[in-house]
């Protein structure tokens, strides 16, 4: 890149993959690229595997995904931006020619989340996080329950 090119801001902070067997599909992700799968629970009750992919920080640090059970045959991969401001990140995404696939969504004590197609039919999502203290909440009694079930 670049000297004089300006930095992008909004980045890449999530990706989720769909999966018609689970199991299968995050062993195959293990197995080839050591990525780490831990299940848990989202609003609802739908279950999730939250995927680890390097090391949080440092030269190759990992970002984030997750892996569900696919609802529908369609479903593909998708990413997740990071946005400071959910709202009108909306509004620019469909005034650009973006299309809504899923409504703005809570996702109480960490954000909140849009999914769109871009003009040529492309899954991307964007995020904005809750307040700092609402997450560290959020994974405490996430890691409570957890415990609680194991029991």
């Amino acid at each position: 890149m670049p000297q004089h090119a300006a930095m992008v801001t909004k980045t890449i902070v999530h990706f989720e993959i769909p999966a018609q067997d689970v199991e299968k599909l995050s062993k195959f992700y293990s197995d080839v690229f050591g990525w780490k799968f831990e299940k848990t629970s989202m609003p609802g009750g739908v279950d999730y595997w939250m995927i680890t992919t390097g090391p949080r920080r440092g030269r190759n640090a990992g970002i984030y995904g997750g892996m569900y059970k696919k609802q529908m045959d369609a479903e593909l991969p998708r990413n997740y931006i990071a946005v400071d401001k959910i709202d009108p990140a909306i509004s620019s995404f469909v005034a650009a020619g973006g299309k809504e696939v899923v409504g703005k969504q809570e996702m109480p004590g960490m954000g909140w989340s849009y999914i769109g197609a871009d003009p040529e039919g492309n899954m991307i999502a964007m995020w904005q996080s809750a307040p700092r203290r609402e997450v560290h909440r959020a994974r405490r009694a996430a890691r409570k329950a957890a415990r609680k079930s194991k029991s």
